[in-house]
């Protein structure tokens, strides 16, 4: 039998707990992560958006996916008995964000930010769903966008 029963382990070698000492000394507390500070050559890099081409721009993906539940077209999502059916429902995920299928298309930050005039992302926010408030419903993007995922880059 191997020594080492995890399969990640040859992917991200273990480090010293110092490794990130760094980290803390330029972020403080890191209990739930790390915000360093805006440095001059930082960049972010924004995962994939897709758009469809006849999805509903006039309501809310929460407000879509509502609706959806009313009717019966969808089924609630839990797990282990819990609902998971909570809060505001942005259409997002987390993960890799994969192609949603047929009929969408990616849709580039940039090129919503010149459709919209808005700023790719407003000075004081994070890149998020709550980034074009000239395409939003109710702090929204509208239920023909899916906005990036929480995770890695997109395709």
């Amino acid at each position: 039998m191997p020594e080492e029963s995890n399969p990640l382990s040859g992917l991200w070698p273990l480090v010293p707990s110092d490794a990130t000492d760094w980290l803390l000394e330029l972020c403080g507390d890191g209990v739930t992560g790390f915000m360093p500070p805006a440095m001059p050559d930082s960049a972010w890099v924004l995962n994939a958006m897709y758009e469809h081409e006849q999805g509903p721009a006039e309501v809310s993906y929460h407000e879509y996916r509502q609706a959806r539940l009313a009717d019966g077209s969808i089924r609630p999502v839990g797990f282990a008995g819990i609902d998971l059916e909570v809060g505001v429902a942005t259409g997002g995920g987390l993960g890799r964000a994969e192609h949603p299928g047929r009929g969408w298309r990616r849709l580039r930050w940039a090129e919503l930010a010149r459709r919209t005039g808005d700023p790719v992302v407003p000075d004081g926010l994070l890149p998020s769903h709550r980034c074009f408030p000239s395409a939003n419903q109710e702090g929204q993007l509208a239920a023909r966008h899916r906005p990036a995922h929480r995770g890695e880059p997109g395709p």
